[in-house]
């Protein structure tokens, strides 16, 4: 045996808040033609080289694409050979295709058996193997992003390992409305846990034809992944190390605590409104209830100069000097911005690959194992799998071949403890003179008025939270050659999938229940579990002919049978009103809100 390679690559994913990142761009369009008849070819994928943005052309080849001087645009269509050009000054650019008679060689994955895409005919994607090794990736779906045209891909979240919205066509599916059906080495179930080093290719059957095979399943197209298989030859152990770094993008430029007071107090002067009103304000009102004045950094200038050393600063008061102020000035200290660099971070995402590939004239093995590690950009979200799998076949005779193989995979998916948006939203838009801290020492996180405020690492250290998904998979082939042309197979497979969540709330309290006297809290403590658990059965088998006459002429013919099995269970809980934080089960609940158990089966 021997070390094949040691790959290490670099990437930055950025992300979270628009910026003007094109101020440079323009507006670029042109037609793309075939350079055998100058005809206008629809569908062509036009990318942005190094960002995936892309478009493609319309039914009469035109495009319109932004992108700056500098830029390669990358063109590829099936059967036509790619090209790439760079951007210059010109705000046209117009591309002939060659017609590429090596990409209609290509081997496609066609529900149960696999084809020269010369003989297909339906409409039929494959994704260039290129496109997984580019960059890292949680999901591989994101890898259908730019790199097929006519394929749309949405990513609704940013969790790591969160799964695009992908539409290849349609949306009348009976089972998911707009999501396509994916099977992957013949199994139907989700791709989120494959290790991309492991797939050998990704097939997307596209038009109303998939439904000949997969039925009412296949409304919304098919996305076919095939895993990598061992070889003959002499074994090789590959590793793969990826490191790289998530940043987050410049957001919005806001007003520092010295304009925000001032602006504000002199805006409520110019609209009428009294000195009492805009006191009673938080943020940049005067305010006199204790807890206010212990989480608000603003007060009166009066006989408090030595906080000036302690990184306060002063202005002068629009509304001038009066009873509560009779300096007229107002003393605050900016906390503008301190809230967003605790909930932001710039983390780290690991990748370890390994795999096995091995075999000889009868037997072949292939064996990896994954390790990936993503730290969301917002604290709390994380992103963590480890995955094995298993391939291997055996010639038991010349004519006769078994195959088989497995995976399995364990992940746990963290996203923010509230929605993204309000995560996003409590720590942009807090006042700058609120204090994030209840302690000099900056160990209590201040937990704010509401859900709508406060230090959000207050609320995380509160929550429990576990979302743990473990999935497992087995198949078994046989395949017997009558002779050249005709040929039995039958399989077996059966896909194991179960998610647990669990969630548990610690009593919590507002900045003004802690300075009360004595001090209060809420103590609902909600919690909740919920489980889900399907087991899948498949079983098919398939007499293929394959015949070729006349050098041109093919038929291909394939009369099957399959058996799809699935029993679902699932149970969750909601409970309230747990004595003690030292339980975080929901069995310690007093109060259960509500709950149901549900059980399933189709065939």
């Amino acid at each position: 045996m021997k070390f094949y390679y040691l790959k290490i690559g670099i990437w930055i994913t950025c992300f979270l808040f628009a910026s003007n990142v094109w101020a440079h761009t323009k507006k670029v369009t042109g037609r793309v033609t075939s350079n055998a008849d100058n005809s206008a070819i629809s569908g062509v994928s036009v990318i942005l080289n190094g960002n995936n943005a892309g478009t493609q052309t319309s039914a009469d080849g035109t495009y319109t694409i932004d992108a700056a001087p500098g830029d390669i645009l990358n063109f590829s269509s099936v059967g036509f050979s790619s090209q790439s050009i760079k951007v210059g000054t010109s705000a046209t650019i117009n591309v002939s295709l060659k017609i590429s008679t090596d990409k209609l060689g290509e081997v496609v994955v066609v529900g149960y058996v696999t084809q020269s895409r010369r003989n297909v005919t339906s409409s039929i994607g494959k994704v260039d193997n290129q496109v997984l090794t580019t960059a890292p990736r949680a999901n591989v779906g994101t890898a259908l992003q730019g790199s097929v045209a006519g394929v749309q891909v949405i990513n609704s979240s940013g969790t790591p390992g969160a799964s695009p919205y992908i539409l290849l066509r349609g949306g009348a599916s009976i089972n998911n409305p707009g999501a396509p059906l994916v099977g992957v080495d013949g199994i139907i179930r989700s791709f989120n846990d494959i290790a991309p080093e492991d797939i050998a290719s990704i097939d997307l059957l596209r038009d109303a034809a998939a439904t000949a095979i997969y039925g009412a399943r296949a409304n919304n197209g098919v996305i076919l992944i095939t895993t990598k298989q061992g070889k003959s030859g002499k074994a090789e152990i590959s590793y793969k190390f990826t490191d790289g770094q998530n940043q987050q993008r410049a957001g919005f430029n806001y007003l520092d605590a010295k304009d925000y007071i001032y602006y504000n107090r002199l805006g409520n002067l110019n609209s009428g409104r009294t000195l009492a009103q805009v006191n009673g304000t938080r943020g940049y009102g005067l305010l006199t209830d204790p807890a206010d004045l212990a989480s608000f950094d603003i007060r009166a200038y009066t006989g408090n100069e030595s906080l000036l050393s302690q990184g306060w600063d002063t202005l002068t008061d629009p509304y001038g000097a009066s009873a509560t102020n009779p300096s007229g000035a107002i003393i605050f200290k900016d906390h503008g911005g301190e809230i967003k660099d605790l909930l932001f971070r710039n983390t780290q995402t690991q990748d370890h690959y390994i795999n096995l590939v091995a075999g000889n004239d009868k037997s072949k093995v292939f064996g990896s194992f994954d390790y990936y590690n993503e730290g969301g950009v917002i604290v709390g979200s994380n992103y963590k799998r480890y995955t094995g799998d298993v391939n291997y076949s055996y010639k038991v005779r010349p004519d006769l071949e078994v195959t088989t193989g497995g995976t399995f995979s364990t992940a746990n998916q963290l996203g923010t403890p509230n929605s993204e948006i309000n995560t996003i939203y409590r720590t942009e838009a807090l006042w700058p003179t609120m204090n994030p801290w209840l302690d000099s020492a900056k160990t209590l996180p201040n937990p704010g008025n509401g859900s709508s405020d406060g230090n959000p690492l207050y609320l995380l250290s509160k929550i429990q939270r576990v979302n743990e998904t473990n999935r497992m998979t087995g198949n078994v082939s046989v395949k017997y050659d009558i002779r050249p042309d005709l040929y039995i197979r039958a399989t077996s497979a059966i896909y194991y999938f179960e998610n647990l969540q669990q969630y548990h709330q610690d009593a919590t309290q507002t900045y003004a229940q802690y300075y009360s006297t004595p001090p209060t809290s809420s103590t609902s403590r909600p919690a909740y579990d919920y489980y889900n658990r399907t087991f899948q059965q498949q079983y098919n088998a398939t007499i293929n002919y394959t015949k070729t006459f006349l050098d041109k002429n093919h038929i291909d013919a394939m009369l099957g049978t399959e058996f799809f099995g699935q029993k679902n269970f699932t149970m969750q809980v909601y409970g309230t009103n747990s004595p003690t934080d030292l339980i975080t089960t929901v069995n310690a609940s007093t109060t259960f809100a509500g709950g149901s158990i549900s059980s399933t089966g189709q065939a």
